[in-house]
């Protein structure tokens, strides 16, 4: 069997497409009452950022995690149930096999423990509205 954790998979959609499926997702979101400054749209991340997880040894690709945290009317979280349960995405490199590629961490004590400096897990992207052009 064929694996599909390849550096091929996904596909580039049209711009109807594209159009025609943020359209469903804002309208979904103003049926229920939101106005439009009042959920996440989409999410910046740098190339800098992308490119340290597509380095990480192994890589095929990115897995993008839909996620919740609570934050505070600026983005910055919060304790659990304070502010609001915002939406966010979170990206981890990929294997061929499929596996999130996390950095194991030893058992030395923490004045020598340089392993895992956090590195897994590219979150706290710049979201839109609160990070947008005005024609976005």
């Amino acid at each position: 069997m064929a694996t599909i954790f390849t550096e091929n998979a996904g596909r580039f959609l049209t711009p109807q497409e594209t159009k025609a499926m943020t359209r469903s997702y804002r309208d979904q979101k103003l049926a229920v009452g939101l106005s439009a400054n009042d959920y996440v749209r989409s999410e910046y991340f740098g190339i800098n950022q992308i490119n340290e997880l597509l380095n990480k040894e192994g890589c095929v690709g990115l897995r993008i995690h839909h996620a919740k945290r609570w934050e505070d009317a600026e983005g910055n979280p919060t304790k659990e149930g304070t502010g609001q349960l915002k939406p966010r995405v979170l990206l981890t490199a990929v294997d061929a096999r499929g596996q999130d590629i996390v950095t194991k961490q030893d058992n030395r004590s923490l004045k020598d423990m340089s392993v895992n400096r956090g590195d897994d897990t590219l979150g706290d992207g710049y979201t839109c509205p609160q990070h947008c052009p005005t024609n976005s």
